[in-house]
């Protein structure tokens, strides 16, 4: 029995950490120090690792069990074991932005634990900075959220780049300052237009589509009674719009025009954030192919979405980063594409990027996209 003493302490101790993490209060964050020092985590020495592995089966288990609080008492132990683990910042903070703010009915508690969500994957780009994950995981976070909550992450955003990005933190202190300028009644119809529908991705492609119908096809679709005609009598304009896209179109057409003049500016400032975000990780060694196809993704949308109202220079200068951009993010793609895939996974990269620039070729000209095809099976 002896001999056997050693290891019985290592999964005595894991044990132990298991059995004396407390669960926190319901309405307060645990304080993940004071539980630490309590449980003896920083101490463990050689049996962190048993300590870390114990504490990943327990975090699984309390989710499945429902226990979201325990679930984030304990990702966040994890993170004391281990600081290095780009996983751990993306559980924690998708425990945080997804489940635990759905907790709440209030909306601002729910904004509040999603921007939570967002400042972990900060934490995690500062102690990781070499990472493209944790780079990915704020594109799709802004992305996501921002649906439901465009100022709420356009200020952490903004806070997050502290005058790196100085001209879009301009544009951004002007979205805010137009939703800080809302009336009450404004303000409220917003939030209902948040909640119900949101700030979606092709929310202003499906607009401008809009905008280009005749008045008379224009109030018929306006019209809730379109809903209720068959296919035939639909015509062209009921495929041309889905239903989910007709009930956009109503839903954003009744509000004022200072709730649009706010949407139409925080949404490029949001496809501008995931430009921000995703280019660093073209630096990480080695990262995947999402990482070119978010950034060339996010250029195109941005590029698209410029605010006309902005000075010609400052214009200018966006649409230059742009293609910029896109000239690195694609050789980039191209060459990350041939290590991972070969030739074939190039060929896919360059004829996707090929799709979605085709009406685009400013930004990605089609000789470019001949002269990269031909190099590839030179």
């Amino acid at each position: 029995m002896r001999r056997f003493a050693p290891y019985l302490l290592v999964i005595a101790a894991a044990v132990v950490v298991t059995v004396l993490l407390p669960t926190p209060d319901r309405p307060v964050q645990a304080d993940v120090s004071e539980v630490a020092r309590t449980t003896g985590v920083r101490v463990l020495g050689a049996t962190r690792g048993y300590a870390t592995t114990a504490l990943w089966l327990r975090a699984g288990d309390a989710y499945r069990r429902g226990d979201l609080y325990e679930t984030l008492a304990t990702y966040e132990l994890i993170r004391e074991l281990q600081p290095r683990n780009p996983a751990v910042y993306s559980y924690l903070a998708w425990n945080q932005a997804y489940n635990i703010s759905a907790q709440f009915p209030e909306r601002e508690r729910r904004a509040y634990w999603v921007v939570l969500g967002l400042t972990t994957l900060f934490e995690g780009q500062r102690r990781l900075p070499d990472d493209a994950s944790l780079r990915l995981d704020e594109w799709n976070f802004i992305l996501n959220r921002s649906i439901s909550y465009p100022a709420p992450i356009l200020e952490a955003e903004r806070d997050h780049f502290d005058g790196a990005a100085e001209t879009w933190e301009r544009v951004v202190d002007v979205a805010l300052r137009l939703r800080k300028e809302l009336s009450d009644a404004d303000a409220a119809a917003l939030d209902d237009f948040l909640e119900n529908v949101g700030l979606q991705i092709n929310l202003f492609d499906t607009a401008d589509a809009y905008a280009g119908l005749s008045a008379t096809d224009r109030e018929r679709l306006l019209d809730p009674g379109f809903e209720e005609l068959s296919p035939a009598e639909q015509g062209e304009l009921g495929s041309a719009f889905e239903p989910y896209e007709r009930e956009q179109m109503r839903s954003l057409l009744v509000l004022t025009p200072d709730v649009l003049a706010f949407l139409a500016v925080a949404h490029w400032c949001r496809l501008h954030a995931m430009v921000l975000a995703i280019t660093p990780a073209l630096e990480a060694k080695p990262h995947g192919l999402a990482v070119e196809s978010a950034l060339l993704n996010a250029v195109r949308l941005a590029n698209l979405r410029i605010p006309p109202t902005l000075a010609p220079e400052t214009r200018q200068d966006f649409e230059r980063g742009y293609k910029e951009a896109v000239a690195q993010a694609f050789v980039s793609g191209i060459e990350n594409a041939l290590r991972i895939g070969g030739r074939k996974a190039a060929d896919d990269f360059v004829d996707a990027m090929k799709f979605n620039f085709e009406g685009q070729p400013d930004l990605l000209p089609p000789e470019l996209i001949e002269r990269a095809q031909q190099e590839i099976h030179e």
